[in-house]
């Protein structure tokens, strides 16, 4: 990262935490934790840019990156949000810091996953209404990459990684072949009429890059980064008033609606991408709990 000596920093910050008297199973979690989010940075932000230059949006977008692209569980990113404030207190001892960027990212709680699965038909109204009265030249892309996210359930990953080839519009059922990742198993995801109409009107206007093939490309033409779509819906989601809003929110209410419209857990699981019926049920409880026949 330009002339800031990464090797060196957690070096420093290796010897800070040993002077804590931590345990050495803390001490090396909090330098994986911090060698993590250095490499997010640089990939993020590009190699030039200084973990000294991050604000807390920086930290909550890494946060994010975690639960939506990496599935990790609110507890690890927790530790990893206590390594940087650590960090970042040892970097401001030192003069190298005039801020703590992560003090201001509250911890995650079982307050946070409750209301990611808590999203209200009246929310979901709110968000729609918000991208379509956007006056973004990008309005027409962002309504596909929200319809995807609700109508098909997709994972911020998955979303990112879909390429023209994975979308067939002409069949008499329009669908996606959806790559699985983190464990999920690829599958083919019958594309709703919402959808279907906000993926045909996209890609009447999709202007992409020489030898682009990812469905969705930013301004310059280039394949639209995680990062990015978590900034157009974090963007959307304030302008509705659903402040905290992530992309797995709507993937919850995605599997609402297709138990709702099924009644069938093995369906669920096949449209999620699901290996094991034990983690459908898990992102159903809710809906499960109000379902007489459970």
């Amino acid at each position: 990262m330009g002339t800031i000596n990464i090797n060196g920093l957690v070096d420093t910050f290796e010897a800070h935490l040993s002077s804590l008297a931590l345990a050495p199973a803390t001490v090396a979690n909090y330098l994986a934790d911090l060698r993590a989010f250095l490499r997010w940075s640089e990939e993020t932000n590009g190699d030039d840019c200084s973990p000294f230059c991050l604000d807390c949006s920086d930290i909550e977008g890494f946060c994010a990156y975690l639960q939506e692209v990496k599935g990790q569980a609110p507890a690890t990113v927790n530790r990893r949000i206590q390594a940087l404030r650590k960090f970042y207190t040892l970097a401001m001892d030192q003069g190298l810091a005039e801020t703590n960027p992560a003090e201001g990212v509250s911890l995650l709680g079982e307050s946070a996953s409750e209301r990611s699965r808590s999203l209200t038909p009246g929310d979901v109204d709110r968000l729609l209404a918000a991208v379509e009265q956007s006056r973004s030249q990008r309005a027409v892309r962002d309504w596909a990459v929200v319809q995807l996210l609700l109508r098909a359930g997709l994972k911020l990953g998955e979303l990112t990684e879909l390429r023209l080839d994975d979308v067939t519009l002409e069949a008499g059922q329009p669908y996606l072949e959806v790559r699985g990742l983190n464990g999920d198993q690829g599958r083919t995801i019958p594309l709703e009429q919402d959808a279907y109409d906000a993926v045909v009107k996209y890609m009447e206007i999709r202007e992409a890059a020489p030898g682009v093939e990812s469905l969705c490309v930013n301004r310059d033409g280039n394949p639209l980064s995680t990062r990015s779509v978590q900034r157009l819906l974090h963007h959307y989601a304030r302008e509705a008033g659903l402040d905290g809003l992530t992309t797995q929110a709507l993937r919850y209410m995605y599997a609402r609606e297709v138990y709702e419209m099924s009644g069938d857990l093995k369906t669920v699981a096949r449209h999620l991408g699901h290996r094991h019926l034990a983690t459908t049920i898990r992102y159903l409880r809710p809906s499960l709990t109000d379902s007489p026949e459970i």
